[in-house]
């Protein structure tokens, strides 16, 4: 089920790149979360003179590091505002996000895990530069309030060892060092 919401997602981004210009639109691929084997993409589109739409899908396959699942998808809506230019320079973005996820927590037993979704509200800071006409970097980072529902799983005898739970804290949920393709002619 996992892998089939992945690929529609990816879709759904991949669509809303014929939504709109190419000149304004940008695919990208977050290379930290690459080195650790974990798919993403994104796609940032101009929405006005200083504002863009940006999309983002991570998908972690992991079933196991260090015997613990570290598995899950998140997509990540957000809107950013560059000071000077769209698509150019320092910006700050607000996003809210979605995950569904299956994972260990570190501190308990590695038997215990949780199965859970989630939703997050924050803020990202970044710049973005270009390196050739069509290329460019984007780096950033970003926090805020995440929020999750989960319910533990014990592995060994596959009985639950906890009903429907929730948290929430705040946390750093995202860093990015990012590839950038203008999908139209690039910077003149």
């Amino acid at each position: 089920m996992l892998r089939k919401i992945v690929i529609l997602s990816l879709f759904a981004l991949a669509g809303s790149v014929g939504a709109a210009t190419a000149q304004n639109t940008s695919l990208k691929w977050n290379a930290l979360y690459w080195a650790v084997g974990v798919p993403n993409m994104s796609v940032e589109t101009r929405l006005g003179e200083k504002f863009t739409f940006n999309a983002d899908a991570v998908y972690s396959p992991w079933e196991s590091v260090k015997g613990r699942p570290l598995k899950g998808l998140q997509l990540i809506p957000e809107v950013r505002f560059y000071p000077k230019e769209a698509l150019k320079g320092f910006y700050v973005g607000g996003y809210v996000s979605y995950d569904s996820y299956k994972v260990s927590k570190w501190g308990h037993p590695k038997t215990q895990v949780q199965h859970g979704i989630g939703m997050g509200l924050g803020v990202t800071l970044g710049w973005q530069i270009d390196i050739a006409r069509r290329w460019g970097m984007d780096f950033y980072v970003g926090g805020g309030w995440h929020l999750g529902w989960y319910y533990g799983m014990d592995t060994q005898t596959g009985l639950r060892y906890a009903d429907w739970n929730r948290s929430g804290e705040w946390i750093p949920y995202k860093a990015g060092v990012t590839f950038v393709y203008r999908l139209g002619m690039g910077r003149e």
